[in-house]
Order: C-alpha cells, then sequence, then structure tokens
C-alpha cells in the first residue's frame, strides 16, 4: 500500500480557490466507487464514473483535487482513516488539497467568522452558476450579495445518468459552484478544463445555514432522516 499523500491545510486550499484555482472533492464516496465498485447512496455504480474518478486522482488538469486530510487533528479520525484503504489510487507523490474545505465536523478549526467570510467571497459580488440536486446543497438563497444567480437543477439521485446533458446545460459561465457528488468531482474538471472557475462544495449548504443559525457543526438524526427522506 502507498503511503498516504501531502494535504493543504483548509485555509491553503480555500486561498487558492479563492485566487481562481478550481477544486474537485473526495470523499468516502468518491472513493467508494473507485475503489471497490460500489453504488452509494446517491449515486449508483458506473463503470466510466470510476474509471474518470480514478484518473482524476492521478491527472486533473489545472483542476485541484482534494481530498480528506487524515494527517489534521479531525475528531473524526476513525472515520477518515478507514479510506487509507484506497491508497494505492493516490499519487503519493502529487500534493492534493483539503476535501475537508467544506467540513467543519471533521475540521472544527474552520468554523470560525473569518472562514466564512472568505468562502462566501467566493459569490458576494459575483455572477455564479449554482449547480445542485441535495438538500444539503447550497440554494440560491443562501448566496446572499451574489450578483446574478443561474440555478441548474440536477437529480438527486444518479445525477451521472445526465451528466452529457448537465454540461449543455451549464455551458461556459465565468464561475460554477456545485454541490452534486460523484458527478461533482468529474464536472469541476471537466469545466476547469473549459476555462471555468468550477468549484466542488459538496454539503456546504447543510453547514453554512447551521452557521447562521448558530447550530453545532455536526450532523444531527433530523438531518440524516430528512437526507433518507428525500432519497427515498
Amino acid at each position: 500500500m502507498n503511503s498516504y499523500p501531502f494535504v493543504l491545510s483548509e485555509s491553503d486550499t480555500l486561498d487558492r480557490v479563492l485566487a481562481g484555482v478550481s477544486l474537485a472533492r473526495y470523499g468516502d464516496g468518491e472513493f467508494k466507487i473507485a475503489g471497490t465498485s460500489s453504488d452509494i447512496k446517491s449515486q449508483p455504480y458506473h463503470i466510466e464514473l470510476a474509471k474518470r474518478l480514478r484518473n482524476i486522482l492521478i491527472d486533473s488538469g489545472a483542476c485541484m483535487v482534494g481530498i480528506p486530510n487524515i494527517h489534521s487533528a479531525t475528531p473524526k479520525a476513525e472515520f477518515w482513516g478507514r479510506q487509507m484503504q484506497f491508497c494505492s489510487l493516490l499519487d503519493d507523490t502529487r500534493r492534493y488539497a483539503s476535501s475537508f474545505i467544506t467540513r467543519p465536523d471533521s475540521a472544527p478549526w474552520i468554523d470560525e467568522p473569518s472562514y466564512w467570510d472568505r468562502l462566501e467571497s467566493l459569490w458576494v459580488g459575483h455572477d455564479v452558476t449554482l449547480i445542485g440536486g441535495s438538500p444539503k446543497s447550497l440554494k440560491p438563497e443562501d448566496l446572499v450579495g451574489a450578483g446574478t444567480i443561474t440555478e441548474i437543477q440536477a437529480p438527486r439521485q444518479n445525477a451521472w445518468a445526465e451528466y452529457g446533458d448537465l454540461v449543455k446545460r451549464i455551458g461556459r459561465p465565468k464561475r460554477a459552484i456545485i454541490c452534486l457528488g460523484p458527478t461533482a468531482t468529474v464536472l469541476a474538471v471537466d469545466l476547469c478544463r473549459r476555462g471555468v472557475h468550477a468549484v466542488d462544495l459538496g454539503h456546504i449548504g447543510m453547514f453554512l445555514r447551521k452557521h447562521r443559525r448558530g447550530e453545532p457543526m455536526w450532523l444531527t438524526k433530523e438531518d440524516k432522516s430528512h437526507d433518507k427522506a428525500v432519497s427515498a
């Protein structure tokens, strides 16, 4: 098994995103599809999706690739440590970004006003295209202070089945914010290659709303039951 590669801090990852670098992210679901040919809750296994997810870990062009920052002091070390089984998919000479940029439950040190302010600067005063399909995604009303918001609705389940249509619908905006599971990972890379500043922000919408309500940064039973209800 390869050693787990170097991962940028969450702050350094966000700095690069704010400087205009695109970001594709991997969590346990993306690793599972790429490494075990298994379904996940929101996305059935597809051979082409798995192939793309494996290839992007090695070559993503100008798009950064974020993986779990398991070398950090994450309180979810036991959970994320299981991703070590996928080390063979990684290039241990590559510098990866941190996928915890969107997970204050896994990186509680990012839950501070300056971090949220910097994150929100991705859309404040900017025209953005928002691509999402889950209730955990960012919603147009979350993008307070944005200029024009173009929303592209995608399926909550099996978004990969509509990938070609999604790419056509998105076009070539200046900035795209994507919240769409494993499909977002591939989409960020492909949009980046088309000159779009594409940022995969996963479930950050759910955590941003918790932040604005002053709630703790962890998933509650209500969060999980709501997600299951939507998935059914």
